[in-house]
């Protein structure tokens, strides 16, 4: 999520860097605990029910971009986040991450909405010869799709390195996307990026960038919860056999391994290096705009704002093999 407008124009359904799972994954009817996880010690979790609220846990990314960084959160998103409960609450155990539409001084339309980075000294690494789960029950909106062009709810990781550096250096801190979505498409995407990118087309680097690797799912059902993760497989204890795993409903659905990065500094940030946890809901972008057909310019006309094209999170988790 953090890469240069450009970034997605050639982000199109199918690549020859990404491939499909085709199949409709069976949806979570309510919100329900974690699925029990033999084998693994619970380092981390949230949900929602701390007297200090989002806080306690998460702190808020303001504005158009990290401080003194790349314009529009280098994606070309428009919106502005927010702290305020409009954009971001916590209602009944549940955080509501929610854009909105508001006019500014000069009576034309922009948007607002939320985006938290699980705080300093939260971060996480997959200790060597073992493995690492990173899970979140989340519901995206169920407004048509024709509402929701434009509209990119996301759950992702990134290197540490990264806040160390002072947001500087993508991709080679590395990145997880465990799941993005757009549009209100019945589909979601689970991508890493790595390595090196100027800014140019075409696709380069060990992470083909500026698209990135990995896989996408269909037929997610929108209005429903489903449990989105990602494990991370270092039991081999060889870096190019080493697997990442995206996982949903508890069903694997693609992988990619060390061996096909092919850079061992790359998979490094990967799958060794520590990474923090996000979650937003952008507006536009070169994402939502280069899975339209032409590349058009999103949000539309009949982009609505609310919690109907938002997205719910009930939990999220880390857990270390034991």
């Amino acid at each position: 999520m953090t890469r240069t407008i450009s970034s997605y124009i050639s982000l199109l359904p199918l690549l020859s860097s990404i491939f499909a799972t085709v199949g409709t994954p069976t949806p979570i009817a309510r919100r329900a605990e974690p699925a029990a996880k033999p084998g693994f010690n619970r380092v981390w979790y949230e949900d929602w029910g701390h007297i200090n609220g989002i806080t306690h846990n998460w702190a808020f990314d303001l504005g158009t971009s990290y401080p003194g960084q790349v314009a529009q959160w280098g994606t070309g998103e428009i919106q502005t986040y927010t702290n305020k409960t409009e954009n971001i609450k916590i209602l009944n155990k549940v955080l509501y991450i929610t854009p909105k539409k508001v006019k500014d001084a000069k009576g034309q339309i922009t948007w607002t909405s939320g985006r938290i980075e699980s705080r300093r000294g939260s971060q996480w690494a997959c200790a060597d010869g073992k493995k690492m789960l990173v899970e979140a029950s989340i519901k995206l909106g169920s407004a048509a799709e024709a509402q929701q062009k434009g509209i990119w709810p996301a759950f992702w990781m990134l290197g540490d390195v990264f806040r160390s550096r002072g947001y500087t250096g993508w991709p080679e801190v590395g990145e997880l996307d465990i799941m993005e979505s757009v549009n209100g498409i019945r589909q979601t995407w689970g991508l890493v990026h790595c390595g090196v990118y100027d800014g140019q087309i075409p696709i380069r680097g060990p992470c083909n960038e500026p698209d990135g690797k990995g896989g996408y799912v269909r037929g997610i059902g929108r209005g429903l919860w489903h449990t989105y993760g990602i494990e991370i497989d270092r039991t081999t204890k060889d870096w190019e056999t080493e697997k990442i795993t995206w996982i949903i409903n508890g069903v694997r659905h693609h992988s990619i391994t060390g061996s096909q990065i092919n850079n061992a500094t790359a998979w490094d940030f990967l799958a060794h290096k520590k990474m923090f946890i996000l979650l937003n809901v952008a507006v536009g972008g070169g994402f939502p705009d280069g899975v339209e057909p032409g590349s058009a310019l999103t949000p539309f006309s009949t982009t609505i704002d609310g919690d109907s094209v938002g997205m719910q999170v009930d939990w999220v988790g880390v857990w270390q093999q034991a």
